[in-house]
């Protein structure tokens, strides 16, 4: 199984904590300033992430439920997987 790279392996821990600040912690707010934060690092660090997906995220975040947002992370979180393997 390949490895991913630093980047990858960041971008989805930073995913995850998206995830967890929704999930866990009801903290809408907070996932939308990380959620910018990891755009800001993909583009620093020169990663591709899905931009069309990660805006669609944004849009929806304070009016969808949990499950829905964690359906679109993991969507994110894949592409990012695939985007990285194929570097």
């Amino acid at each position: 199984m390949p490895r991913l790279s630093s980047t990858a392996a960041s971008i989805l821990t930073l995913l995850n904590n998206v995830n967890d600040l929704i999930t866990e912690s009801s903290d809408r707010e907070g996932a939308r300033d990380v959620m910018r934060a990891l755009r800001v690092y993909a583009k620093n660090k020169g990663f591709t992430i899905p931009e069309d997906k990660v805006e669609n995220f944004l849009q929806v975040l304070l009016d969808s439920k949990p499950y829905t947002l964690t359906s679109l992370i993991k969507d994110i979180a894949e592409d990012v997987v695939l985007i990285d393997r194929k570097s």
